[in-house]
């Protein structure tokens, strides 16, 4: 498994001693054309691949299928595999001090049957929604909305540069 990238650590992260791990899972997802399937937030106007928190006493692979299943609608998943990590430093996205050192395992996989989606809770607030995407199209408009208030909010300042940073290094692997 690879790392995509550095560790990102996020602006004006301030040191209180307390760090949170949380483990996060995401999936990677591509067609013939080289496009990747992400999620599109009608709120925060970005894309972003699907998946999301592990749950206490969940496996990495029930929680990307529990996620695939709310976020995109995925019924049957198959060819799980791990492809490479992300590691963050950053606030907590409620707006707390608390500090996480969040570690992003994404996955590759293949859907092999689609249902409705079945958003709960913040993803209804968000207004996701998945799209295929040309990965250059992806990067362009994360780039157009990464430095705008929604994305500088305490928390969120490294969803877009992660996305990005993996974005790139797929990429590189699909060439």
């Amino acid at each position: 498994m690879i790392q995509f990238g550095p560790l990102i650590i996020e602006d004006g992260l301030i040191e209180n001693g307390t760090e949170i791990k949380r483990n996060t899972v995401r999936a990677i997802i591509t067609n013939e054309k080289k496009e990747v399937l992400l999620v599109y937030s009608k709120l925060f106007d970005d894309y972003t691949f699907p998946g999301g928190g592990v749950k206490f006493e969940e496996t990495e692979i029930d929680a990307l299928k529990r996620e695939l299943k709310e976020e995109i609608g995925a019924i049957d998943v198959s060819h799980i595999k791990p492809c490479g990590q992300a590691q963050e430093r950053k606030y907590d996205f409620r707006g707390t001090d608390n500090i996480y050192l969040q570690t992003s395992t994404y996955y590759t996989c293949k859907i092999d049957s689609n249902g409705e989606q079945a958003l709960v809770g913040i993803e209804h607030y968000h207004g996701i929604e998945p799209r295929w995407m040309n990965i250059n199209e992806a990067i362009k408009h994360n780039n157009t909305v990464i430095k705008d208030k929604r994305h500088q909010a305490k928390g969120l300042r490294t969803v877009l540069m992660r996305e990005n940073m993996v974005l790139s290094k797929l990429k590189e692997i699909l060439k």
